[in-house]
């Protein structure tokens, strides 16, 4: 179950996307939850990220968390940054890490394509 903190995260959020961004995609192969991101970067940076995301608490969660924790990451420093946000707000329980994995690829995809 998402911890409180997080899940205060995602009432909070409003899903969507950034004018002029790039989108990447990611989907877990067996609960199906999907995360698509929408960045916006310069010099390979993220400037602005809108955030779509269908399954589980803990994978919107996390998406909408990333909208805000990884603007000014780039692809080597995602992984740190999100891992410390979802940190403050409680983290993920073992079940739900799987979450981390398909935000970090949905970014790396959207800041391939040049978002």
């Amino acid at each position: 179950m998402v911890g409180e903190r997080l899940r205060q995260v995602l009432l909070e959020a409003t899903a969507g996307t950034v004018a002029e961004g790039r989108s990447g995609r990611a989907t877990h192969p067996v609960c199906g939850d999907e995360v698509e991101l929408t960045v916006r970067s310069e010099a390979g940076c993220a400037v602005a990220i809108g955030w779509q995301a269908r399954g589980c608490p803990a994978a919107m969660a996390t998406a909408a968390l990333a909208a805000q924790a990884l603007v000014g990451c780039d692809v080597n420093t995602a992984k740190t940054a999100l891992q410390r946000a979802l940190g403050a707000h409680g983290g993920l329980a073992a079940h739900e890490r799987h979450a981390e994995g398909l935000v970090l690829r949905a970014f790396a995809v959207a800041l391939a394509a040049g978002g």
